[in-house]
């Protein structure tokens, strides 16, 4: 798990990361998280779909190659502390997006595979922005004020890759 983000502060928010923490434990919590760490727009899919964006552009665009790379690993980031909450919370952090009721086990049919530029590009904005509803959302339902500065502080990431993939859609629209 990359701890060390100094190299890819360009792609997140200037402020520290909370250490995960919890008021109590709280599986009502913890499966609303689990839907942010493997749902269908979750973590580990903008994971998954940055890292093979990243992989299918290194050759023709080097240029969002290198920033969908730098995003990915803050998303990582993202969803390792989302992990270390969801475990706090009592709960273990498999790829669900529920485990009371069981719920739906992680699926790569979750990443969009499109290889054209301004279509991957158009992925990534609509990805972002559904993060950021998911995220604003879950701030109303959860009333603990570990999470919500931890989900605080991801949402500034989110919105920072938000800005950066509509300056690159901007440049390859040209």
């Amino acid at each position: 798990m990359p701890e060390d983000l100094t190299r890819h502060n360009s792609f997140s928010a200037n402020s520290h990361y909370p250490e995960p923490k919890i008021e109590c434990k709280n599986i009502n919590y913890a499966n609303i998280l689990l839907q942010d760490y493997a749902g269908t727009v979750s973590e580990l899919t903008a994971s998954c779909l940055y890292v093979f964006q990243h992989i299918v552009s290194e050759d023709r665009y080097k240029d969002y190659s290198k920033l969908i790379k730098g995003i990915s690993i803050v998303e990582m980031k993202h969803l390792h502390l989302l992990g270390e909450t969801i475990k706090l919370l009592g709960v273990k952090p498999v790829y669900t997006n529920s485990v009371y009721p069981c719920g739906q086990l992680w699926s790569a049919a979750y990443v969009n595979y499109t290889d054209r530029i301004l279509d991957m590009i158009l992925e990534d904005i609509k990805s972002e922005k559904q993060a950021i509803r998911n995220y604003e959302k879950d701030m109303c339902l959860i009333n603990d004020k570990y999470i919500r500065k931890l989900l605080e502080r991801i949402i500034e990431d989110e919105k920072v890759h938000l800005k950066l993939f509509k300056e690159m859609y901007k440049e390859y629209s040209k």
